[in-house]
């Protein structure tokens, strides 16, 4: 495998021989919904498993009691965290879980009801905290109240594609809907400083960018524009950002890089056997450890 298209990034986090799951860092996945507007399994169990499959010696999926059978049956390696239907209680829950982890994913399938909306303001507006993750439905529910977050001070990573973007955008008064490369490049640069976070503008040719430091990702494949491949990236990231605080190695930026990299090759591996269609987010997430074995780590 070619390094010449890696990103310009720290190795990734260590994975010494005497190891155990708890040397690797837990997830907790926030996400999936079952109200009367829509019912979603998928996104939190995808993320999940994306999480695993990068490593991360844990995961803990935090839905709603519900759903989370259906979630655990996609991705019975990871535990589960029933979450009540009442917002302060849900928050709650959550909240003192926080303690035993290193690394939040919050949005793959979270809804827009009254409680998702209180789950996403407890997590982002924390002063102290592990590494978050925003994506899918906790973007469009931070949306329409985004300048409150350049306050964060834990590190986040959000991973807008181009229509979470532009709803980021008009609630923070940057330009909307990027196409052109360099466009594409400067949204996600004014995007990052206008959150103090790092931005993962996803599409072909996602641009990870931090605090004048950005990078296009050259690598992927169409495949990827399937259901559930955003969930198991958002996953990725937030299993690398668990181990890298548990070896206190490697930027957000570093490994929000890795991410990218790691899910847009996974993408090309399966396409490479079978083709630019069909793909399914359980065999992208199938694809990552082969892809990451050898990559270089601290």
């Amino acid at each position: 495998m070619t390094t010449a298209d890696w990103p310009p990034a720290a190795p990734l986090p260590p994975r010494p021989e005497d190891g155990h799951k708890g040397t690797f860092g837990t997830v907790l996945v926030i996400g999936g919904c079952d109200d009367a507007e829509s019912c979603m399994v998928g996104g939190p169990a995808f993320a999940a498993m994306g999480a695993l499959r990068a490593g991360a010696g844990r995961a803990v999926l935090a839905v709603p009691r519900t759903i989370l059978t259906a979630c655990l049956e996609v991705t019975p390696s990871a535990t589960g965290l029933p979450l009540p239907a009442e917002a302060s209680a849900a928050v709650d829950c959550v909240r003192e879980m926080m303690p035993q982890v290193q690394s939040v994913v919050i949005g793959p399938g979270l809804g827009t009801s009254e409680t998702a909306r209180a789950l996403v303001e407890a997590i982002v507006t924390t002063s102290v905290g592990p590494a978050v993750v925003l994506d899918a439905d906790g973007l469009n529910l931070f949306a329409g109240q985004g300048k409150s977050m350049s306050a964060v001070e834990v590190p986040m990573v959000v991973t807008p594609h181009p229509g979470e973007y532009d709803r980021l955008a008009s609630s923070l008064d940057l330009p909307k809907a990027p196409r052109t490369p360099e466009a594409r490049t400067e949204a996600a640069a004014a995007l990052s400083e206008a959150l103090h976070v790092v931005a993962v503008l996803k599409g072909p040719g996602t641009v990870v960018a931090e605090a004048g430091k950005n990078w296009t990702c050259q690598r992927g494949s169409v495949a990827l524009a399937t259901g559930g491949s955003g969930d198991v990236l958002a996953g990725i990231i937030g299993g690398l950002l668990a181990q890298g605080v548990m070896a206190d190695s490697s930027s957000a930026w570093d490994l929000a890089a890795w991410g990218t990299w790691i899910h847009a090759v996974s993408g090309e591996q399966w396409a490479s056997q079978h083709g630019s269609s069909g793909l399914l987010a359980a065999e992208l997430a199938a694809e990552v450890p082969g892809v990451m074995a050898s990559l270089p780590r601290a």
